[in-house]
């Protein structure tokens, strides 16, 4: 006889009572009974214990399943009390935090056991590479039995399987390698941790019925960008604050899929509504978080905190990459990313992106301007949510007084309509705040509102707009932009005059009010950002915190500092995917796109500058060393132009290149010893019989190296003492570093993870055993001067920066070598 056994218990420590948490419509433990239904069995039983089995029996019940009370911590004894109860032969076993088990996957595991058992002896089976959580173990049932009795290990008796399979002297395991339909090792489903369960909420969310799903269906789910990469949004939810921020949190979430961070203290009142609002558009309720989350729990944070508390900030960075929106805070240090959507006022730090248009502007427009104020049929007031400043009473009436009709949005319209006259209350309609606002505002001819959101649609869906300066900040900004602005202290009869007074004041000319509803979806850029990477100093790797080391420049998807302890600039944040391949295309597509022609066909030019290379080298190793014929390893050694001409210069030559491509090239064409390989994981001695070098060179190889640490200790144990490294890079301390530093940045590859100066090398390589012997500046471009626009190459001028720029060493590229004096600790 073959019995299911789905074993459970409610006093999970880490997430308690985890198994009745709802899922969908129903529970946890019922997507797990109904997924093991589906699995042939003579009896289906639910194994508990006394305390829990009062609240599960309900759910077994109505799922087909029998109900078994068994120890609390002695798991194992648990079954084997209920396989002598039941006189089973074989069991089939399955937890219950795994609502996403799957069952055609425990068939087949299944008819393994029974065609096992047949011809041979099997204690134990299950299938290795699933998903975690997504797998059963089968067991022979008296062989179970005699596995308790031998052994008295806890961790046996707490699993069950492992008293069958950690004992290969008594019984025969199989672990077979899942088919590859369902062998997916990096996927996680079980239900463990509050993480995991806000993940199998989104799981149903994205597939919605009433499951169980099939194995393709949860593979589908769990494979989705949503689970992937996970994002959290922080909007402020603070009284007085607005509630815009929520708004733009809750709309990113509904297209992600992200999660919100709604904190239990948060006074925002009408946050409520706004949900609300937001789940007429497809929000769900499980997308809100109450508490913070565990460290590297989600792929990216969002602040749109208006401005960051600076020790709230710190706790959410080292949480996850921090990506900050229209963040005014001194606080910028500490995000990953910053996308500044609303024009801000007096900014002094950049932003990665600056880009209003990112504003989700309305479908819905205007098709005509107005010609003077006498055409206004309808005013809207509106400052948002909130109105701390209490200004929509006060302009609604004033526009009313010059006998407009007004809608205004407010919180609570009985109240408001008692502060009005009644002289001119049929002038002012009162109503609560409107669900999609952005796609009602061409309704209205005029506009009066608060530097924010609804100003930005508002210009966009062809209203006239006047904006209230509700800070003088508000002002600043407003004037700033082009828009017409009433001060706090006019708005009466006369500043709402005057507001009208030259209709064609109330359309700004700014590049925001020509855009497309179509540009940009601010939930597919924080798809792309969360995808993203924070990275460290290559050199101290993760010593100290990233926020600690100071912002050098921001670029539309990365992120530079400078490492506080060290002094190298480095690539401290990335959303460019990191697929880099350095295979035939790379070096014939790509190579010809940045330089018109392939790599080979410049081959002959790369060598020339080789050969010279080759010469410093040989100037510096010859004059300490006796006449021998040294070894070179040239890591990075592409199709193997530096061997060339190091072969031809006496040099008994090496290489080593990740591209394959590259390497067969340098083996059958070049006839050298090269081996394909990632530096610094592989083995000198095993690929060449070789354990020290006489020289190790890298030619614009190092700046991709995520890890220079690793990579530099590797180098100075495969180098001989007096040894030398050479080595190129392109120099952040060059011409187009100094003067062009954006483009600089902006220009710089996207694996290039580290920037060198000249002017840092020895200080850096001294850690290492190395003394610098010399530094060449080479790739000279005085036409990159900012003075040089305009001239001629043959003028006086170019000449006089072209001098400079060698005098000064300010080429774009420089050349490293060096001498290891010492041993260092590794």
């Amino acid at each position: 006889m073959t019995i299911l056994v789905v074993q459970c218990r409610l006093s999970s420590t880490r997430l308690p009572g985890k198994a009745l948490l709802p899922l969908g419509n129903s529970t946890v433990l019922d997507w797990t009974l109904a997924a093991m239904k589906k699995v042939p069995a003579d009896e289906y039983y639910l194994a508990t214990d006394s305390e829990s089995c009062g609240q599960l029996a309900p759910v077994a019940k109505r799922n087909g399943f029998n109900v078994f009370e068994g120890p609390l911590e002695d798991v194992l004894e648990r079954f084997c009390l209920l396989i002598k109860k039941t006189k089973a032969d074989t069991v089939i076993r399955a937890t219950a935090d795994n609502p996403f088990l799957f069952y055609d996957c425990a068939i087949s595991l299944l008819e393994q056991y029974n065609r096992r058992s047949q011809t041979g002896k099997c204690d134990y089976i299950t299938y290795t590479g699933l998903p975690h959580g997504s797998g059963v173990e089968i067991f022979n049932a008296e062989s179970l039995l005699k596995a308790a009795s031998l052994t008295e290990e806890p961790y046996d008796h707490e699993h069950v399987g492992p008293s069958l399979y950690n004992h290969p002297e008594n019984f025969t395991s199989v672990m077979l390698a899942s088919p590859s339909q369902w062998n997916r090792p990096s996927l996680r489903t079980t239900i463990d941790t509050p993480a995991d369960y806000r993940r199998a909420c989104t799981v149903v969310r994205n597939l919605g019925g009433t499951g169980p799903y099939t194995s393709e269906e949860i593979i589908r789910a769990f494979e989705d960008d949503s689970i992937k990469f996970p994002v959290l949004c922080v909007p402020c939810v603070k009284k007085g604050k607005g509630t815009g921020h929520l708004r733009r949190c809750l709309a990113i979430a509904t297209s992600i899929g992200a999660n919100v961070y709604i904190p239990d203290d948060a006074d925002l009142e009408e946050k409520d509504e706004v949900i609300d609002a937001a789940k007429k558009d497809g929000f769900s309720e499980s997308q809100i978080v109450n508490s913070l989350p565990e460290k590297d729990e989600y792929s990216l944070i969002v602040t749109d905190a208006f401005v960051l508390d600076r020790e709230f900030a710190l706790k959410l960075s080292t949480l996850a990459p921090l990506a900050a929106i229209d963040e005014g805070s001194l606080n910028t240090d500490l995000c990953d990313y910053l996308l500044d959507i609303i024009p801000s006022y007096g900014l002094q730090r950049p932003a990665n992106i600056a880009d209003p248009s990112y504003i989700t502007l309305p479908k819905n427009k205007r098709t005509e301007k107005l010609k003077s104020a006498e055409d206004i049929k309808s005013i809207l007031v509106t400052v948002g949510g909130e109105d701390p400043a209490d200004l929509v009473v006060p302009a609604s009436i004033s526009y009313a007084k010059l006998g407009y009709k007004v809608t205004a949005i407010v919180q609570n319209p009985e109240v408001s309509e008692k502060r009005v006259e009644p002289e001119i209350l049929d002038k002012i309609t009162f109503i609560k705040p409107v669900h999609n606002l952005r796609e009602q505002l061409f309704n209205y001819d005029v506009v009066v509102t608060h530097y924010g959101f609804t100003a930005f649609e508002a210009v966009a869906a062809g209203c006239a707009v006047v904006l209230l300066g509700t800070t003088p900040l508000h002002v600043n900004l407003a004037r700033k932009y082009g828009f017409k602005c009433l001060s706090v202290q006019n708005i009466n009869e006369i500043g709402a005059e005057f507001s009208l007074s030259d209709v064609n004041e109330l359309y700004p000319a700014g590049h925001f009010a020509r855009l497309s509803p179509e540009k940009n979806d601010l939930g597919k850029f924080v798809r792309m950002l969360s995808k993203g990477r924070r990275l460290f100093c290559p050199i101290c790797t993760t010593d100290h915190l990233t926020f600690e080391d100071q912002i050098i420049c921001r670029t539309n998807k990365r992120t530079f500092r400078r490492c506080n302890t060290c002094g190298m600039l480095y690539m401290s944040y990335t959303a460019d995917p990191e697929n880099t391949s350095y295979n035939e295309k790379y070096f014939f597509e790509s190579y010809k796109k940045q330089y018109g022609k392939t790599y080979l066909e410049d081959f002959e030019s790369i060598k020339s500058q080789c050969v010279r290379r080759t010469g410093v080298i040989d100037y510096i190793f010859r004059n300490s060393h006796k006449l021998i014929t040294p070894a070179v390893l040239d890591v990075g050694c592409a199709f193997g132009p530096f061997m060339d001409a190091a072969n031809d210069a006496g040099w008994q030559v090496f290489g080593t290149d990740i591209s394959a491509e590259a390497v067969s090239y340098v083996q059958e064409k070049l006839h050298y010893p090269a081996t394909c390989a990632a530096f610094p994981a592989f083995d000198a001695a095993a690929e060449f019989g070789i354990n020290e070098f006489d020289a190790v060179t890298m030619w614009y190889v190092i700046e991709h190296f995520q890890n220079l640490d690793s990579v530099l200790k590797a180098v100075s144990k495969i180098l001989k003492k007096g040894g030398v490294f050479a080595f190129s890079t392109p120099s952040a301390g060059g011409v187009s570093g100094r003067f062009n530093t954006h483009s600089f940045f902006q220009n710089s590859p996207a694996d290039h993870y580290s920037l060198w100066e000249p002017n840092r090398v020895s200080s850096i390589l001294k850690k290492y055993g190395f003394k610098i012997e010399k530094i060449l500046s080479t790739g000279h471009h005085p036409e990159r001067f900012p003075n040089l626009a305009g001239s001629k190459p043959n003028s006086l001028k170019w000449a006089f920066y072209t001098a400079a720029s060698h005098f000064f060493g300010l080429g774009d590229t420089f050349e490293v070598y060096c001498r290891k004096e010492r041993d260092i600790q590794q």
